[in-house]
């Protein structure tokens, strides 16, 4: 009774296999593990060669993930978003637009024409916000970006004016084509 060459089997139990003063050889022999079925019966060399229960789930869950995203990525190119965070999200984006058109009309100059142009942004602010928080939202939001590009864009100007070598480089670039 040979059990090292073969992984899926178990051992026997301390009284058999190596001389132990196990069984005889003619009563049938059991099975070492009382939930697998006895050596020799019901038990096929297919079934024998199968994986274990956990290798097969292990095995089947990595094919389920490989295939959720692939899905996912292949339709959305990332995972979807959890409603709770988009909740959140959209909680603090309107939060952060009604405040920001709050701190934009306390600093409002105290005696503006009706065409100045500052009470004239204001207003159409005010307005946005009553007729559609949504689009307000949105309009801020782009109104940042751009900000941000021409903050960002002065910055490089002075870092290139900085070096002065480099601006005449660049110029000079500029100009050859």
């Amino acid at each position: 009774m040979n059990t090292h060459g073969d992984p899926d089997r178990l051992p026997p139990p301390l009284g058999e296999g190596r001389g132990g003063g196990g069984r005889s050889g003619a009563s049938p022999a059991r099975s070492p593990h009382p939930s697998l079925p006895p050596k020799g019966e019901g038990a096929s060399s297919a079934q024998r060669a199968a994986p274990s229960p956990l290798a097969a789930l292990n095995a089947h869950i990595a094919q389920a993930s490989q295939a959720a995203a692939a899905g996912l990525q292949s339709s959305a190119g990332q995972w979807p978003e959890l409603r709770s965070a988009q909740r959140f999200r959209e909680t603090w984006e309107r939060l952060g637009a009604e405040e920001a058109v709050v701190k934009a009309t306390h600093r409002a100059p105290e005696n503006a024409g009706p065409l100045n142009s500052h009470m004239l942004v204001l207003r159409t602010l005010g307005l946005m916000r009553e007729l559609s928080p949504h689009y307000l939202r949105r309009f801020l939001s782009h109104t940042e970006t751009l900000l941000w590009l021409e903050q960002a864009q002065g910055q490089l100007k002075q870092a290139v004016a900085g070096k002065g070598g480099v601006a005449k480089t660049v110029k000079a670039a500029r100009q050859k084509k």
